[in-house]
């Protein structure tokens, strides 16, 4: 949920895609080739249609490439995640799955490039798994201290150390450093005793120090159960099954073309498949609030993230959900912890600012408004909700030197235009307006969209300037749009109008 609205959190970044050599289908199961089949066909839709947002497309080579990494079409996934990670370059999954493709294929320079920079991006939870793969590719390669580093990293995570000593005690090996081969494989034992295949090495490092009898002792306990390191990503690659992706690929075209009911229902299909879709129950939740069931739309978030804590697009649309709503308390947290998940997010930095503003938080505000700012200079309601907050700060000169920097930026913008103009028509401190430059500004603005509040903003800049028959004029036009628009503001408008039919001074 993106934008000025509610709206299906997929939409980072672009770039143009390369061609994906689709694998021949032809001898695979009637099921496998009907669901790969459509796939292709889906990925093709989206790609004829104008105006598809980069990262739906990035999602949807993602999907594929995921299928056929299920199926070892590695070549075909390789070019799928390739793609998906030109249109969406901040998102560790397509750099994480393209590095597996390759290692998959026998491609080890290009595996370890993907991870390392897979890992640049990962959150935590995925280090771990990243690093046992990396080491591995690493010690294939002979490059042994850039395998132990990795590795270190990686048996510093619970879950993966068993795999990271085990992996450590081969690069031991290949030293001839015995001993401490023998301590990482026993280690990597303990903690997985059924992991068989460990006894052989394991054998061989006590046969290097001599002792035959515990060497002797391992060879006999060998069999052909290995250890391989939890791996969310990739486990949930290889749980895939027929009809999944088909149904989220559907729910995302149509969720796009705006059939919002439809797209629930494919994703309500992709759930009945695999329950434990997150991505499934993310994507559902979504579509739920682009309908207007926001009941159900918070039920779907609260599941998403119960079963995956740290998924950072459930917590931004949760936390947009519940701001609008009026639980702002809770919708912050959300939308922390959507930041701490992504730094670089500035439309949730955006978010997270206007919600500490609404609370008061004015200072904490004016922080994520500035860091939003930053990351994403164009983004011109970042650059009102700064302005907003300066003004409630008193900071007003600050504000109007805000603006015109904004402005500079983007001169077509009306929202920031029209922000201008009313500061300078209207500052509680005076020395910051310029009546002349508001007047200009505030008739651009009407110009380009007559509207009540426009015509206001005309009425005082003329009031201003001292022109009061003027502003009463003005005044009247936005009394009149005002009764279709926003009757609720008909009297204050009046009052205002009042005033400047008085007469000089009218200054407001």
């Amino acid at each position: 949920m993106r934008g000025a609205g509610l709206f299906l959190a997929l939409v980072l970044a672009a770039s143009e895609p390369g061609p994906v050599r689709f694998p021949d289908l032809s001898g695979l199961e009637s099921a496998v080739a009907a669901q790969l089949g459509e796939m292709q066909r889906l990925l093709a839709e989206q790609l004829a249609a104008s105006g598809t947002a980069p990262v739906k497309v990035a999602g949807s080579y993602g999907d594929l490439g995921q299928v056929y990494l299920t199926y070892a079409f590695n070549d075909a996934a390789a070019d799928c995640f390739q793609d998906a990670s030109r249109l969406d370059p901040q998102n560790f999954r397509w750099f994480y799955l393209l590095g597996a493709a390759h290692q998959a294929a026998g491609r080890l320079d290009d595996a370890a490039a993907a991870f390392e920079k897979a890992l640049t991006l990962s959150p935590v939870p995925a280090s771990g798994a990243g690093n046992v793969h990396l080491g591995e590719i690493r010690l294939l390669q002979g490059r042994l201290d850039d395998a132990e580093a990795v590795l270190r990293k990686a048996g510093a995570f619970p879950p993966t150390a068993a795999a990271a000593h085990s992996l450590l005690g081969q690069v031991s090996l290949a030293r001839r450093d015995f001993r401490a081969a023998a301590e990482h494989l026993e280690a990597a034992l303990a903690a997985v005793p059924e992991a068989s295949r460990l006894h052989v090495p394991l054998a061989m490092a006590y046969r290097g120090l001599g002792d035959r009898a515990k060497a002797e002792e391992h060879l006999a306990k060998a069999g052909a159960v290995g250890l391989r390191a939890p791996d969310p990503l990739l486990d949930g690659v290889a749980s895939l099954r027929v009809g999944e992706r088909v149904a989220v690929m559907r729910g995302r075209v149509a969720a796009q073309a705006g059939r919002y009911q439809d797209a629930a229902e494919e994703f309500r299909r992709a759930l009945a498949v695999r329950p434990e879709s997150v991505e499934a129950r993310v994507n559902l939740g979504s579509v739920l609030a682009l309908a207007g069931d926001r009941s159900r739309a918070t039920e779907q978030l609260r599941e998403a993230l119960r079963l995956e804590p740290g998924n950072v697009t459930a917590h931004f649309n949760l936390g947009s959900l519940l701001a609008d709503g009026g639980a702002q308390e809770e919708a912050r947290a959300h939308l922390e912890a959507a930041i701490a998940g992504r730094p670089d997010d500035a439309e949730a930095r955006r978010l997270l600012a206007k919600v500490l503003r609404d609370g008061g938080q004015l200072a904490a505000a004016l922080a994520q408004y500035r860091r939003a700012v930053e990351l994403a200079p164009g983004d011109e309601v970042a650059r009102l909700g700064e302005a907003e907050t300066l003004v409630r700060l008193g900071r007003y000169a600050e504000a109007r030197n805000r603006l015109d920097e904004a402005l500079g930026l983007m001169p077509a913008s009306g929202l920031l235009a029209h922000a201008q103009a009313r500061l300078l028509a209207a500052c509680p401190e005076r020395a910051v307006r310029d009546g002349e430059r508001a007047l200009k500004l505030a008739l651009a603005v009407w110009q380009a969209q007559p509207s009540a509040a426009h015509a206001e903003t005309v009425a005082l800049a003329f009031a201003e300037l001292g022109r009061c028959d003027e502003a009463a004029t003005w005044q009247r036009t936005a009394a009149d749009r005002a009764r279709n628009e926003s009757p609720a503001r008909l009297g204050e408008l009046n009052r205002a109008l009042a005033a400047y039919d008085k007469g000089a001074p009218c200054r407001p």
